[in-house]
Parts: structure tokens; sequence; C-alpha cells
């Protein structure tokens, strides 16, 4: 089956109540992607979580920011591109760490970073670009032949 490509695009305020927006975007195309509910959830997931951490770190809850939220697909290629504004990201400065591993090691359990985990666990591949005009998230998950 030839999938053409297509954009779909979704701006929002800074604000948390928004991402009930986001989900239920990402949540539709996806699944019309012929993504099952499971993997899905996943790519929902990971949208949410990286535009939590954009507004709560990035905007520092400044209502008044935007984040645009463009989903491309193209073939088995699911990709979404989170834009922000806000304070420069820097993922080297985020050490993701499975918090089973990070127990294992030092026997503790920190609040925090998990969100970074998820996003690379459920995701195939996650890149960020920051650049005068902001932040870039690219999250891309492949569509498997048992799916759709």
């Amino acid at each position: 089956m030839s999938r053409k490509k297509e954009n779909k695009k979704l701006r929002i305020k800074s604000q948390l109540e928004n991402l009930r927006k986001v989900r239920e975007f990402v949540r539709k195309i996806a699944l019309g992607f012929g993504f099952d509910e499971i993997e899905t959830e996943k790519i929902v997931l990971a949208v949410d979580e990286v535009c939590t951490n954009s507004i709560k770190h990035s905007y520092k809850n400044n209502p008044d920011g935007e984040i645009t939220i463009e989903v491309k697909e193209n073939k088995n290629k699911f990709v979404v591109v989170i834009s922000y504004g806000g304070l420069p990201f820097d993922p080297s400065k985020v050490k993701i760490e499975s918090p089973i591993e990070k127990f294992k090691r030092t026997g503790k359990v920190k609040r925090g970073k998990l969100g970074m985990f998820i996003v690379h666990s459920f995701m195939d591949e996650v890149k960020y670009e920051s650049n005068k005009s902001g932040n870039v998230v690219i999250l891309t998950k492949f569509l498997r032949k048992n799916e759709g």
C-alpha cells in the first residue's frame, strides 16, 4: 500500500491545559497512519513529554510562548516535529538512564528525568536542534509490517 506524503500542523500557547489538544491531534493522526493503540499511546506520551518539558523548562511556565507540532507522514515513517522558543535545551546535559538501572547502580530513585527516558524508549529516533529561532525536537517512529 502506497502512502502519500501528508503534513499536519497544530500551534498552541505554552499552557499545560493545551496538552489535551496536542494528545488528541497526535493520537488521531497516528491511528489513521496505521499504528495500533499501544504504539499510538507511546507516540502520544513522547510528544506530551516534550511539550510539557518545553512549557516547564524552556518557557518557565510562561503562558505566552508558542509550541508548534507538525506531523509528517511518508510511507512507513511517522515524524513529529515540535518547535518552541524559550530557553535553549542542551540534551547533552541530561543523562538518559533507565530508572531501574539507576536504582541498581545507586540504590536510589530520584524524581525527574524519567520523561527523557520515556521519549527515547518509545520513539525510534529522537533528534534535538537549537538555533536563533528556538528549539526543535524531531521524533520518528516507523510503522512495522505487523501493524496497520
